[in-house]
Formats: C-alpha cells, structure tokens, sequence
C-alpha cells in the first residue's frame, strides 16, 4: 500500500513539473486521453449562415442551434428565398465534433451531417434523394425564437406557443397530431406561432379511437381558452388524412371549436363524409385543403365529397393545390437550362392558412 501512494505522489509530481518546463503531457497525467477535453467543449451554438448547390442552383439556409438544457440542442433550418420550408429539427445530437440533425416527412425528409471547424459547420444535405455539400459560417448568437412556450399543466405536458409580439390576444390552433402527420403538425405549429396564431400540438396514440381522441382534444382546446393572451372565441382544431376524423369527434364535444382546418382527409365514399356534416350541423367554418399529388387522399372524389358534407357555410372552403405534394410542396426538378429548381411551397398555401385563421 505505502509503494502504491508512493508511486502515485511521484507521477503526480513528476507531471506537475513537466507542465511548468511549458511540456504538455496530457496522455501521461490522463487515465483517458481527451475525454475530459471533450466534455468541457460546449456545444456549437449559434446563427449560422451560407448556401447549399445542386446542379448550379444556390440556395441561402440560416440555422439557429440553442442549448435548451445540459446536452440537449434544438435547431431551426430557414431558407430565406423560400419562406414556410422552414422546419424546426425533430432529432438533434451533438458528439464533437460532429453535429446531425433530421426532419422526417411523408417524401423522405431532410438530414444534416457536420464537422465542426471552428466557427464553421462544413458537411452535407440530404433531401430526400439529393445531397449538396456546405460550408456555413457563425454569424453570432442564435436569433430569437419569436414565440414563448407555456405549459398548459395537463398529463401530456403540452406546450403552448405564443407569438413573441404586443397583441393582446391571438387566435389558437389545437393540432391533433397522429404519429404520422406528427412532424407536419409540428413545422405548422412553429410557422403560426410566428406569424400571429397561438398552437398547441396535441400527439395522439395511432390505435386510439377517434371518440377517446376527439376527447383528448377537447380537453386541450379547454385548456387554451382559459389561457392569457388566447381570445377564447377564436379558437379551433386541425387535423389531416385520417386524423381529421379526431377533429370531427372533438367538434362533437364541448367546448364547441370556432373553426377547424382539414388537409388531406380522405372522403371517398358518401359513409365516409357523415362524420363532417357536424360542421355544417354546428355552423362551424372550415377551411378544406388538398394537394393534387397525394395519392392516399383520392383528391378529386375527396374534395367534391367533402364540399357536400359542410354545406354552403359562410367562411368555409375546399381548395385544392394543383401539382403539390401531400406535404404541399412542388417538387424539385431540372429546368430545361439543366439548373434545378429547388422544392418549394404550394403558392398561396401559407399565406392563405394564416390570413383565413386571423379572419375567423
């Protein structure tokens, strides 16, 4: 025991010495070298910025990368010339010095691979079939958000994301969300909290049936009324493909929502427009949407069987996007000058969801 510590006193002074003649032993005075190094590196937070190329077509990005807690990072991906492609990352991890991200949707989605370099991210993009490679620069601090969470206190921790501005009170969009149309709620929920509308995603289990659904959701529309900063007589439901038959459930229940927005729900048979005759039954307004590429829907059968079950009601619309896909996006393609043309969003979709929620 005493030619233990004895042993031990003689590394340590000889260690200490050597790093006061300017010699960095790290190896030697280590039981595991870099580790320690590694866990003290903070993790690369910030405002990036720089392009991304495909077939000699530049597009801008800007990331926002933020620390929420200890080890745990959340992302924002913009694309400044496209404005509502944006997402917020569903995965985030960081092990210098490499930084992945991914936002998965119903065409494949998006994926980001870096190495840090200092105050550079060098990597690349994959979206959905596609890489381009990147160089983005650190440009400072991480933007603000332009919305705050608040818990809503039930069982589920749902957050609620209010718009960073001076208004009062804003309107409120309950997003019943199933496991597949998850990340759609998501990008929706982010988009609308920084352009003035309240939203709080509700995930639902896929096997729930849509009575105990449109319960859950109910109870969350309840909850967002009672909120500050929520006008209570502006607040609704979305849903999309099959999830709009939750919507439909929790229309049935009280409180009774003052509007609802569909996407994509499929109506192919007369059967399966009944459970939408509520809106016209309670006279709530609703905002219909398709895209004309997305196969599951059966968008022409669809959206004519839909027109039928909400009636005429004033402030209710069935619109379809010609060319977009279930996400409602035109797809990337090559121009006939060989440039491609990047994915962008269905024109008017963003801006007419925001516009027809303030109005109701």
């Amino acid at each position: 025991m005493l030619h233990l510590h004895l042993t031990r006193l003689l590394r340590l002074v000889a260690c200490w010495g050597l790093i006061g003649a300017g010699l960095e032993l790290v190896t030697a005075c280590s039981g595991n070298p870099g580790s320690e190094e590694a866990a003290t590196v903070p993790p690369p937070t910030g405002h990036y910025e720089g392009p991304i190329t495909y077939q000699g077509s530049e597009l801008r990005v800007t990331m926002e990368l933020r620390e929420v807690s200890p080890g745990k990072l959340e992302a924002e991906i913009d694309f400044p010339q496209l404005p509502g492609l944006g997402f917020a990352a569903t995965r985030t991890s960081y092990q210098a010095p490499q930084l992945r991200l991914e936002q998965a949707s119903a065409g494949g989605g998006i994926g980001i691979q870096a190495v840090r370099e200092g105050d550079f991210l060098r990597g690349v993009l994959t979206w959905d079939s596609l890489q381009a490679d990147f160089v983005w620069a650190r440009r400072g601090e991480a933007a603000p958000r332009g919305f705050r969470e608040q818990a809503l206190g039930s069982a589920q921790r749902l957050r609620l994301l209010l718009p960073d501005d001076t208004l009062p009170q804003h309107p409120a969009l309950v997003l019943l969300a199933t496991p597949a149309t998850a990340a759609a709620a998501a990008q929706r929920a982010t988009y609308l909290a920084r352009h003035g509308v309240a939203a709080v995603v509700v995930p639902l289990p896929a096997s729930a049936p849509d009575s105990v659904a449109g319960m859950e959701g109910a109870a969350a529309l309840a909850a967002v009324r009672r909120q500050a900063g929520i006008d209570s007589s502006k607040v609704g439901y979305w849903g999309r493909a099959t999830g709009g038959l939750a919507v439909a459930a929790a229309a049935r229940q009280q409180p009774s929502p003052a509007f609802a927005v569909l996407e994509g729900v499929p109506v192919i048979t007369r059967e399966d427009g009944r459970p939408y005759q509520v809106f016209n039954q309670q006279r709530i307004p609703v905002l219909g949407l398709y895209a004309a590429l997305d196969t599951a829907a059966q968008v022409p059968v669809s959206a004519r069987r839909l027109r039928t079950a909400l009636g005429q009601r004033q402030g209710t619309y069935v619109r379809v996007f010609p060319g977009a896909t279930s996400d409602f996006l035109l797809p990337g393609r090559s121009r006939p000058d060989g440039q491609w043309q990047w994915p962008q969003p269905a024109a008017g979709y963003w801006p007419g969801l925001v516009q027809w929620l303030q109005q109701q």
